[in-house]
């Protein structure tokens, strides 16, 4: 792994102070599944011991009945993940458990430690060893670093860490939840009678019966105890800068973020993108599923025919977030399908979320004209994303992201689309909200140097 990459796409969900723990947390993180397939990781605890059990694969893979059974107790910490592709080995599969004098805890990151270099070579220098390479990992042997009770460790290395992350540690009797100052990553914490539920997205809650949630502020600490919840501020108090991305890709539709729901941003971006129209076509198609909301909000602006021209595998994972070229193309092929009957000799509107390798947009052209469809005109619901994420998403290099490397034109050749248009910036901001990180998009990082971390 490079010493400054950002780590691979991931959610997080805990549970405290709930009967049959595991169980439940289980559903909770198979509504989270979609932001990362590689591997799963649940730890738990009864009180008296922190037990782990974690692997590479999909968490039913995984989680059978035998090992559910097995994790017995009444707080549980689970992790899902995308891999990259030099990254599988088992060491770095979380949740993280530390056994310690002080007692044993579990830690689950999502998000990148941006001096995770310097923070390591420092604590290697002190005779620490580190297994693999994951951030959280590091903040455990951070948090062992410091002197006094686990709270005090936790804010001595909460004031240390710079990045974007959000964690969660998990001991025998308490559990402490904290997001990044920034914001740029989603936390979000539910009340669901006597148990407290965080999770990534607030859609893996539909799984409890919740009386009420809220998103986890940037820069807050919580800690769950026997006390009840207690939230202590480590930030400078400045709002959230969510990822843009959120809204357009990686949420579940039926998600909030910043009080907006995902679904409804979507739709205002293809809204916003019918207004900018030039083009005549017959048919609007979207791609399956997270551009479905764009594509039809686009189809009503246009008063245009909305049809189901690809139909998806749903037992193929995602293509975007695949670790390889070649398992990307592949999984393009067996996870897509355009229906003839619906394109032949149409039109068509190709209504994409976003465009960042253009593997996935190319395929697509490609199958409207083999279905038949005379002209494909790709649409895509946001901008050109043009530079690399620093904050912890997608791990492309400016060289490998096809806004960065062609022209429109270059890319309707390389495609075969015969036009393609880009939803505009400040349409985009509109939808999505000031304050939200679009780096990828326009180049402007706070706080960080693309090429070498932190400024």
């Amino acid at each position: 792994m490079n010493r400054f990459e950002p780590q691979s796409l991931s959610a997080l969900g805990a549970i405290y102070h709930m009967n049959d723990a595991a169980r439940a947390l289980y559903y909770v993180l198979h509504s989270l599944q979609h932001r990362g397939q590689d591997a799963a990781g649940m730890a738990c605890t009864d009180g008296e011991r922190v037990v782990c059990e974690k692997n590479n694969g999909m968490l039913s893979e995984i989680f059978q009945e035998g090992v559910l059974a097995e994790l017995n107790g009444c707080s549980a910490l689970g992790h899902v993940r995308l891999a990259s592709a030099q990254d599988r080995d088992l060491e770095n599969v979380q949740p993280i458990v530390v056994r310690a004098h002080q007692g044993h805890f579990a830690i689950a990151t999502t998000g990148t430690i941006q001096n995770a270099a310097a923070l390591r070579d420092a604590m290697e220098a002190d005779g620490l060893i580190f297994q693999g390479v994951s951030d959280a990992e590091l903040i455990a042997h951070l948090i062992q670093f410091y002197p006094g009770h686990l709270f005090e460790k936790i804010m001595q290395a909460c004031s240390k860490l710079e990045g974007s992350y959000t964690f969660v540690v998990m001991t025998k009797n308490t559990m402490y939840a904290m997001r990044s100052p920034d914001g740029i990553h989603p936390l979000w914490i539910a009340q669901s009678g006597a148990s407290t539920v965080v999770a990534s997205e607030s859609a893996a809650f539909t799984m409890l019966d919740i009386d009420s949630m809220r998103e986890v502020r940037p820069g807050e600490l919580i800690r769950l105890g026997l006390e009840g919840a207690q939230s202590f501020e480590t930030g400078d108090g400045e709002p959230a800068r969510p990822c843009a991305m959120e809204y357009v890709y990686y949420a579940r539709p039926d998600s909030m973020l910043e009080n907006r729901n995902v679904h409804a941003v979507r739709e205002d971006c293809g809204i916003l993108l019918a207004e900018e129209e030039t083009v005549d076509a017959d048919i609007v198609v979207g791609v399956p599923d997270t551009a479905m909301s764009a594509a039809a909000a686009f189809a009503r602006a246009l008063n245009k025919p909305y049809e189901i021209g690809l139909i998806k595998n749903r037992y193929i994972g995602s293509t975007y977030i695949r670790p390889s070229a070649q398992q990307r193309e592949q999984g393009i092929r067996t996870r897509l399908n355009a229906i003839s009957s619906i394109v032949r000799g149409k039109r068509v509107y190709l209504v994409d979320d976003s465009l960042v390798k253009g593997f996935t947009a190319k395929r697509l052209c490609q199958l409207m004209k083999e279905a038949g469809a005379s002209e494909v005109h790709l649409r895509i619901a946001s901008p050109r994303i043009a530079h690399p994420c620093v904050y912890g998403y997608e791990e492309a290099r400016a060289g490998q992201l096809a806004a960065a490397r062609y022209t429109d034109e270059e890319m309707c050749q390389l495609f075969g689309a015969d036009s393609i248009r880009f939803l505009d910036e400040d349409a985009f901001r509109l939808c999505v909200g000031p304050a939200s990180c679009m780096a990828c998009m326009n180049g402007r990082y706070v706080d960080v140097d693309p090429k070498n971390g932190r400024k």
